[in-house]
């Protein structure tokens, strides 16, 4: 049977190892490496790699290929002296797809982020894990996602009523406003606002709703702004003692303490220490301190719904104060704080670079919330610059929300909390590698990076420890690995920190070797397999 089917008797033999068969699979191949390509410059690696390079398609197109090679070789039996080029050859380009099979299957492809000064041993791989921490339990659950350029279902259950529903690889986050009946409208506000001048302008919004993923300060540059409720707009136009209010967020007014009985004392520790009562209920506050109130020992009440603020924190440098639909700012020329209300789509000049604030939208009753929306990603410069984000969608007990790249998300379920973070597949390497110092230089005239390049130490357990360059065209090979300079990070400790593209290829040695059997069979097959021949058949002439 084996023979039939290697003689070409065979429909699927003949197919598979007809020129023509050959020809059209070298084809589709080439025109998908020139299609992965275009998508790897316009889209970045990771994209090509879902898409294209790592996608089912292309693996059954190598697949084809391969047994076209292995069934044209094999008719060919048994062999013959002439055609011993051809079978060096083949057998090259079949060795060198089992060389692509092993690295597919067991090689490591990565990155590793070394901050200065601090060991790191952890690989990010290229595959994305969620990971489900329950800390009641001390349990940790990882969940592989499916490697897709696209938006794909998951359908995972896990116990106490989680579910992971959908996971976006590249997405972008689009606003949504989210209807709240029961919210007071007077204090969990929510606005849109664009601020500008003749070189400078951004939309924002802020929110004080706590389901909200928007903040209620921000920084814009050197201005500060802070999203306060509009019941605090009236009184921060008052002169009042000290520049003092106290606001009660849960009475929804707001008062200045020189309206109500108020002593200012001294505390032991020198601090402004003031008393007042409001109706029943005695206040006291150290202003410089905290804008909560403190108890008879000066430790601060949490669970208080009173504030207090001092102005005279906010007159040095420049603040904005946003209520809804007013603005707040404190005029140094006039020496007075200016409280404006909004007109329609007019906007408000600011007192700092020429700087006006228009209010684009203001919702008394909705909150705003960021839902991740699958997107084709885009690069410049090799930098993604849409499509950045990761998002998995989650269901627990019934309550959805996206987990996503950037931020954890915790919830509460039936048995216990349960922490989500979105992250790589990690490799712990048998070393560590700690970054020692990394230089980068920059473009004549520019800070644009021209080259950069990282000092680093291999620590190798119990074989002591070496030091390395590690730049361009010269990487470091450790144990098999081989780690190369590939890009930089920002740290919190303030100098760059390294990154480095991580490989390790066991099927490198079988592609090096049927590459040079491709070479050796193409030089026998095509330039001396043939000669023997011709003189042959000139002798008989």
């Amino acid at each position: 049977m084996w023979n039939k089917f290697l003689s070409g008797q065979a429909w699927l033999a003949k197919w598979l190892g007809h020129v023509k068969f050959a020809v059209t699979i070298i084809l589709l191949f080439a025109a998908s490496l020139t299609y992965g390509t275009f998508m790897e410059s316009y889209h970045g690696t990771d994209y090509a790699n879902r898409l294209v390079y790592k996608s089912l398609p292309f693996m059954g197109l190598q697949l084809a290929m391969f047994l076209s090679i292995l069934v044209a070789t094999l008719q060919r039996f048994p062999m013959k002296r002439h055609l011993y080029g051809f079978y060096v050859l083949h057998l090259g380009l079949l060795i060198l797809f089992l060389g692509s099979f092993i690295t597919y299957q067991a090689g490591v492809d990565g990155n590793l982020t070394l901050a200065p000064n601090t060991p790191a041993r952890q690989v990010s791989l290229s595959r994305d894990q969620l990971t489900l921490q329950f800390p009641d339990s001390q349990k940790e659950v990882t969940l592989d996602l499916p490697y897709s350029h696209g938006e794909r279902r998951v359908d995972f259950e896990w116990e106490g009523g989680i579910k992971v529903l959908r996971f976006i690889p590249f997405a972008d986050e689009v606003v949504s406003w989210v209807e709240d009946k029961m919210a007071d409208t007077t204090r969990l506000h929510s606005s849109e606002y664009r601020i500008k001048n003749d070189n400078f302008g951004e939309t924002f919004i802020m929110s004080l709703h706590p389901s909200s993923e928007f903040e209620s300060t921000t920084q814009l540059g050197p201005l500060s702004v802070h999203y306060m409720p509009e019941v605090l707009a009236d009184c921060f136009g008052k002169t009042s003692y000290d520049n003092l209010l106290v606001w009660d967020a849960q009475g929804g007014r707001c008062f200045a303490p020189a309206e109500k009985d108020l002593s200012q004392q001294k505390s032991k520790q020198g601090q402004t220490l003031l008393t007042l009562k409001d109706g029943q209920e005695t206040l006291r506050f150290l202003p410089d301190m905290s804008p909560l109130p403190v108890d008879e020992k000066l430790q601060i009440v949490m669970q208080s719904t009173y504030r207090i603020f001092s102005r005279k924190l906010f007159q040095d440098k420049p603040h904005l104060f946003l209520f809804g639909k007013s603005v707040g700012y404190y005029d140094r020329e006039e020496k007075k704080w200016q409280v404006i209300s909004f007109k329609g789509s007019d906007a408000v000049s600011l007192p700092w670079m020429g700087f006006e604030i228009t209010l684009t939208g203001h919702h008394p009753s909705h909150y705003p919330v960021r839902i991740p929306t699958s997107v084709t990603p885009v690069q410049d410069n090799n930098e993604l610059i849409k499509g950045r984000l990761k998002a998995v969608e989650v269901d627990v007990s019934g309550t959805r929300f996206w987990v996503t790249s950037e931020r954890a998300m915790s919830a509460q379920g039936p048995t216990g909390k349960v922490i989500f973070s979105l992250g790589r597949q990690a490799l712990n390497l048998p070393f560590e590698i700690t970054l020692d110092q990394f230089k980068m230089d920059t473009d004549p005239g520019t800070n644009n990076p021209a080259s950069y390049e990282s000092f680093v130490t291999l620590f190798k357990g119990n074989d002591g420890a070496s030091k390395h360059h590690v730049f361009m065209n010269n990487p470091m090979k450790h144990e098999s690995f081989t780690f190369y300079q590939a890009s930089y990070v920002h740290t919190q400790q303030g100098p760059y920190g390294s990154v480095f593209s991580v490989n390790y290829d066991p099927g490198r040695p079988w592609k090096y070797f049927g590459s040079l059997l491709l070479v050796l069979g193409s030089i026998w097959h095509f330039g001396f397999a043939r000669r023997p021949q011709r003189k042959t058949e000139a002798s008989h002439a």
